[in-house]
């Protein structure tokens, strides 16, 4: 029941609240406690570089004091630089700032400011512990009485000889130190006691509020299984169950369709009432749940064949349905037009034949083919020409010639300045030399002539034109026009979505950050290559280090890095030579026409324009190539991986070079080099493959593709 002129809405409302809301509590406890981990990981991440630091300060008070010693009985030692780093690293744990570095022990760690008073105030007095420790320690090698030195730490010392007094201050300072340690550590143990408590609590409310919600959640389904069994017996769609001993269920919409209750329809009778063509899908589908897609025709009660669209999912390992669910659409309407449709098209047989071979030309060079064809059916005697704009629309070319006439040679440049395009219709000229020709055609090296052009489109936008001639005064018949009218239509229409397609197929295989092809793109336009035959020169380019740069400058300059690299190769490579990124810092470039030697002297004006690239915000790198041509290899494949062994060989020798693969076994070609995290040697991973053939007509993908 619902209130007067409130709108009916079952699938919507309450319970999509509740699940937005579950999936919020979740959202919240889970973020909460992962930013409380985080938190205190961090803090004690912090906290364990104090500690480091605070406990180094006891082992080189104790070295100062072993270092002064030395010095003072004449043998070789260093206490003032020891001396330097207790001073550096008492003032970064208190002030914050870098403790330096220790030779065989710590490097260098950036400290923050000390929190706390207990903590700042031990921090302070081993400050001056130090202090007073390097001061009593530089009196002891000057042989100056230490007896006048200021205790700015407030030690009582005064009684003591100068090398007591210095033993006396380095185990103060490691006292202090020790418990500056301390209490650090107390303060870990008390923040990590907090999270838990605080976890638990996050814990114990987000399952009583969870609890709630997932009550509310089962009476809104509760309601919506009630809504949802009304409105599926009141749909227009067709749904049928099949059991193991025939129908079981049919919706009341099929009842209608057919003319008869549902009960006649339940075991066998809906299987007497579809067409006996069709009853061995039915029967295939009510055994097997296969195929999932199936067409069916059933008689209605007036002996009228009905069309069906069936889906069928197969239910049967569901206990509560035991069989196979059909969902069906009545589309004897939408059969019939099709049938209509067809019918005419047979009754043009020119027009079927043509439609069907532009249906299997997938490239544009492919679509021209079939015009060709479709030339010569139309009239093998005369000349004939496709003309089509580029990409910028304002210059024809010509795409395509009839092979047994050749081609009638029209002047035209851009497609406006054809008339036929202007009119946007096929325009025919009994003669040249008639007062409203076309301009184009006089003056022709055959002389006067009649001719036929009519424009090709493709949503109201022009393409081109097709163009012919013939004998003046004698212009092509009426069903010759028609046959280059329908060619013209069904060529725009073909070329306008071939050319679609390839737009989504740019954008789909383009690598977004860099702006290159990525490795389809490559590997579609090096198959071109390998199938004309033509000798070329493939490297492997592969970022220096790329991962320090990431790691110490942050994924934007790493990014910034790819872009600049991609930039300056471009401005290098010349405009038929091809390079994309292959993934993660690597790149691959192919140089048509050269072979190794000479790439070699492209890949390292590369790295000169590179080392005089970089922007002020981008920190230098280098690039290190290897390289290999087409006379190593009979493969692709075979190339990238002599290609591999290179580049491999480059980082070995140093990185920011070029070098010339050689055939080898080892490694092997599934591998790929990048550099270590230490940055120190070049360490081998897992390269995406090649698809098995760039160098067949229609490869199979295998292996991953990086899009």
């Amino acid at each position: 029941m619902t209130r007067r002129g409130q709108a009916f809405r079952p699938f919507y409302g309450g319970g999509r609240r509740t699940i937005v809301a579950i999936f919020v509590t979740f959202a919240l406890i889970g973020g909460l406690s992962a930013g409380l981990s985080l938190s205190a990981t961090e803090r004690s991440k912090n906290r364990a570089t104090v500690l480091q630091v605070a406990d180094r300060q006891r082992t080189l008070a104790e070295r100062y004091v072993k270092e002064v010693l030395l010095a003072h009985a004449g043998r070789q030692a260093d206490p003032a630089s020891t001396a330097s780093i207790l001073a550096s690293s008492a003032h970064a744990l208190l002030d914050g700032g870098t403790a330096p570095a220790v030779n065989g022990d710590d490097d260098e760690s950036t400290l923050a400011a000390a929190s706390g008073t207990v903590l700042r105030n031990q921090f302070e007095q081993e400050s001056r512990l130090v202090n007073d420790m390097t001061a009593n320690g530089e009196a002891v090698l000057s042989q100056r009485p230490a007896s006048t030195l200021p205790a700015t730490a407030h030690e009582h010392t005064a009684n003591l000889d100068p090398i007591q007094r210095l033993r006396v201050l380095a185990a103060l300072t490691s006292n202090v130190s020790l418990n500056a340690g301390r209490t650090i550590a107390r303060s870990t143990d008390q923040n990590v006691s907090r999270l838990i408590i605080m976890q638990v609590a996050l814990g114990i409310g987000g399952l009583a509020v969870s609890l709630l919600l997932a009550w509310a959640l089962l009476a809104t389904t509760r309601r919506q299984t009630a809504h949802f069994r009304s409105l599926a017996q009141s749909s227009h769609d067709l749904v049928v169950v099949l059991g193991a001993g025939g129908c079981r269920y049919v919706s009341r919409s099929v009842a209608a369709l057919v003319g008869r209750p549902e009960s006649e329809l339940f075991g066998r009778g809906f299987e007497q009432l579809v067409h006996d063509d069709d009853r061995d899908i039915l029967e295939a589908v009510r055994t097997n749940g296969e195929p999932a897609e199936l067409s069916l025709r059933i008689r209605n009660a007036s002996g009228e064949w009905r069309h069906l669209d069936a889906h069928a999912t197969d239910l049967r390992a569901d206990r509560h349905l035991r069989g196979v669910v059909l969902n069906a659409r009545d589309t004897t309407d939408r059969v019939r037009l099709e049938q209509e449709l067809t019918a005419q098209a047979r009754r043009d047989s020119f027009g079927s034949k043509l439609s069907e071979a532009l249906e299997m030309a997938d490239e544009e060079d492919s679509v021209c083919e079939v015009v060709e064809r479709a030339m010569v059916e139309t009239s093998q005697e005369t000349p004939m020409e496709l003309l089509l704009a580029d990409s910028s629309r304002a210059n024809l070319k010509r795409a395509a010639t009839s092979p047994s006439a050749g081609a009638p040679g029209c002047p035209v440049k851009s497609p406006f300045s054809c008339v036929a395009v202007r009119r946007g219709s096929a325009v025919v000229f009994d003669s040249s030399e008639v007062l409203n020709a076309c301009p184009k055609l006089r003056d022709r090296p055959g002389g006067p002539c009649s001719a036929v052009c009519v424009p090709v489109s493709f949503m109201g936008r022009s393409l081109g034109v097709l163009h012919t001639t013939g004998p003046d005064g004698a212009p092509l018949a009426g069903e010759e026009v028609a046959r280059l009218t329908t060619l013209a239509a069904q060529t725009g229409a073909r070329i306008g979505t071939v050319r679609a397609f390839e737009k989504t197929q740019l954008q789909a295989s383009t690598d977004a950050l860099t702006g290159l092809g990525n490795r389809r793109t490559l590997e579609k336009q090096l198959r071109g290559i390998v199938k004309g035959g033509d000798p070329f020169a493939i490297a492997i380019a592969d970022l220096d280090k790329f991962k320090q740069l990431n790691d110490a400058h942050g994924h934007e300059t790493g990014d910034r890095a790819l872009r600049l690299f991609a930039q300056v190769t471009q401005e290098v490579l010349r405009d038929h030579d091809l390079i994309a990124r292959w993934g993660g810092e690597e790149f691959v470039v192919v140089l048509p026409q050269l072979d190794r030697f000479q790439a070699v002297i492209v890949l390292d004006r590369i790295r000169r324009n590179l080392a005089k690239a970089h922007p002020g915000e981008t920190p230098r790198f280098t690039v290190s190539f290897g390289v290999t041509d087409s006379t190593q290899a009979e493969s692709v494949e075979q190339l990238m991986t002599i290609a591999d062994h290179g580049l491999y060989a480059a980082k070995q020798a140093g990185r920011d070079r070029t070098t010339i693969g050689e055939p080898s076994t080892d490694p092997p070609r599934s591998t790929t080099v990048m550099d270590d995290p230490e940055g120190a040697t070049p360490v081998r991973r897992a390269r995406p493959s090649l698809h098995e053939a760039v160098d067949d007509e229609d490869p199979h993908p295998s292996g991953l593709e990086i899009r």
